[in-house]
C-alpha cells in the first residue's frame, strides 16, 4: 500500500487523519515531538518542525502525500514562539520534502477567510498573535515552492467521541466543500473526524495545486472528488 507522512500526528486533526490512513491499510510516519504508538500500519517518528535537519530526515524516501496539520495550543504564546511552529516549522517541512527526486503532495490544513477580516480572525489574533499572517504567508511559501498541493481551509473544529468516529462517522467526509472565498466566522462549524477523511480524499482525488473551503453546513455544493 501507499506511505504517508502526517506532521503534527500527535492528537487533533492529525491523530485523526493517522488513525483513518492506518485504518484503510496504508503505512503513515506519524511524526511529531510526541507521536502515538506504533501499530501494524503506524510508524512513530520523533521530530520537531522546528530542527531542519530532523524533519528532513523524518520525510526522507518515497512519501504518497505529507500532510501539516501543526498548530501551537500553548495560551497567549509570545508572536515569536508562534511565527517558529506555524510558519518556520512549515517551511522546514517544503525544505525537507524538496530533497525528494518525486516530491509528494502537500496537505496543508488552514484556516477559513485567511485574507478576509473578521470578528473572529480578530479574537483569534489576540489569543495567538500574528496567527492570520503566518496563515497567509504559510498558504504563499506553499504555491511559492513549485510543489504540488492542496490547501483545506477549515471553520472552527467540533470534536467528537472517539467511539461516534468508528460507529457513525462516514467513511468519507460528509460535509460540503467549496472553493475558498467564505469569511471565518463562529457559526460554520465542522466535525474533526470530517474535516481528516476530506484531508485523506484530497491526498488522492482533489485537483493538483487547488485551494478549498471545508465546512459541515448546506452552502455549496459537493465536489466530485469528496465522493
Amino acid at each position: 500500500m501507499k506511505e504517508y507522512a502526517v506532521v503534527g500526528a500527535s492528537s487533533g486533526t492529525g491523530l485523526a487523519i493517522t488513525r483513518l490512513l492506518a485504518s484503510q491499510g496504508h503505512t503513515v510516519r506519524a511524526i511529531a515531538r510526541k507521536p502515538p504508538a506504533a501499530t501494524e500500519f503506524i510508524k512513530p517518528v520523533v521530530a520537531d518542525v522546528g530542527k531542519p535537519e530532523a524533519i528532513a530526515a523524518a520525510l526522507a524516501g518515497e512519501l504518497e502525500a505529507v500532510f501539516f496539520t501543526v498548530d501551537i495550543h500553548k495560551a497567549f504564546a509570545s508572536k515569536q514562539l508562534i511565527r517558529s511552529v506555524m510558519f518556520d516549522g512549515f517551511v522546514n517541512v517544503l525544505n525537507g520534502v524538496h530533497r525528494h527526486t518525486k516530491p509528494p503532495r502537500i496537505i496543508l490544513l488552514s484556516v477559513m477567510g485567511p485574507g478576509k477580516p473578521s470578528l473572529t480572525w480578530l479574537l483569534l489574533n489576540l489569543a495567538k498573535r500574528g496567527m492570520q499572517k503566518n496563515i497567509v504567508d504559510r498558504e504563499q511559501a506553499l504555491v511559492d515552492s513549485g510543489l504540488p498541493y492542496v490547501i483545506l481551509r477549515a471553520p472552527r473544529l467540533v470534536d467528537v467521541l472517539e467511539n461516534e468516529i468508528e460507529t457513525t462517522r462516514p467513511a468519507t467526509a460528509a460535509m460540503l466543500s467549496a472553493q475558498a472565498n467564505h469569511r471565518l466566522d463562529m457559526k460554520r462549524t465542522l466535525a474533526r473526524p470530517d474535516l481528516a477523511a476530506a484531508m485523506v480524499a484530497a491526498a488522492a482525488l482533489a485537483p493538483e495545486n487547488s485551494v478549498w473551503d471545508v465546512y459541515g453546513d448546506n452552502a455549496g455544493p459537493v465536489p466530485a472528488w469528496v465522493f
